[in-house]
Order: structure tokens, then C-alpha cells, then sequence
């Protein structure tokens, strides 16, 4: 059986483990970690239970070495960005802790540095960052923004007055 095979196969199946297996088998072929990245979205898209299991196997660390390897390859790069924010956006705060710990923040901005901005490879870096943000593990360094408000001076309150009535003709 071809590994695109085998990773259907445990894409049925939700077999995360063996993804996992197949992908470090052979770290240095791009089309296997194309696929095993991919393969992972699937399986953990809507299920807290395998992002969790991504998690416990070290998974994250698996993604993040595909980035590493293949920096320029806009598939593998795109599907390991979309794996990642995928298992930070069901696994919760704790994966959102492990994409810190295991590697995949540090491949994230690998990404960053070296897509262009509104590419596709950098959009899907940075809704996996999101996901991280939104855990309040990572800043994209809005407080100096925030800071200048504050200092801006308000002339009086804004006030509106609503009236709720029901619509007529019924």
C-alpha cells in the first residue's frame, strides 16, 4: 500500500497515530508530510478527542519538524499551518500550550518570515496564531495601540435613545 493509501486509510479510520508514524517514517519527503499534515486536519476538523490524541503523541512536534524541513514547500506548509491551528482550535487551551511546548509556534514564524504577507502559506500562519492569541499566549502587540487611545482626550458621551415598538401590517 502507497502512503497516500495508508493515509486515507487512517483518515476513515481517525487513526492518528499511525499519521503520525507514517509522517516521521520518512521526515525527509515532502509528499509525506503533504499528506500527513493534511491527514491530520481531517481527522481532528470537529473533534476535540483527536486533537487531544495529537497532543499526548507528541503530534505537534511532528508538524512543526515538516515546516522546518520544507520551509518553501507551499503545500506542506499550508497543510501543517491549517493541522496546527486546527488541533489549537479544538484541543483548546491546553493544545493552544502544547503548539507552544512541542515546536509549532517557533515553525509558525517560519513561515512568516519567509512567506509574503497575504499569501496563503502566511494567512494560514496567522489564523493558527490567532487560535494562540485568542489563549492569551501570544500578543501581536496591540497594547501600544491601546495605550495611544487612552491618551486621545473625549468631548462628552455619545447617546442614542432606542425605542422598541412592534412592527404594524400583522
Amino acid at each position: 500500500m502507497d502512503a497516500e493509501q495508508h493515509y486515507l486509510k487512517a483518515i476513515e479510520e481517525k487513526d492518528v497515530q499511525s499519521i503520525l508514524a507514517t509522517m516521521r517514517s520518512d521526515v525527509q519527503s515532502s509528499a509525506m508530510q503533504h499528506w500527513g499534515c493534511d491527514a491530520l486536519y481531517q481527522v481532528v476538523q470537529h473533534s476535540s478527542t483527536a486533537a487531544k490524541e495529537v497532543v499526548a503523541n507528541v503530534g505537534i512536534e511532528a508538524v512543526a519538524t515538516a515546516i522546518r524541513l520544507h520551509p518553501e514547500n507551499v503545500e506542506v506548509v499550508n497543510d501543517a499551518c491549517t493541522a496546527l491551528w486546527r488541533v489549537a482550535k479544538e484541543g483548546g487551551y491546553s493544545a493552544c500550550q502544547a503548539v507552544i511546548e512541542q515546536g509549532g509556534f517557533e515553525a509558525l514564524q517560519i513561515v512568516m518570515k519567509r512567506h509574503p504577507e497575504g499569501s496563503a502559506s502566511h494567512e494560514s500562519a496567522m489564523l493558527a496564531c490567532g487560535c494562540l492569541a485568542d489563549s492569551g499566549l501570544v500578543s501581536f502587540g496591540g497594547a501600544p495601540k491601546v495605550q495611544e487611545l487612552d491618551h486621545l482626550k473625549h468631548k462628552g458621551k455619545a447617546f442614542a435613545t432606542i425605542y422598541v415598538v412592534p412592527e404594524q401590517g400583522f
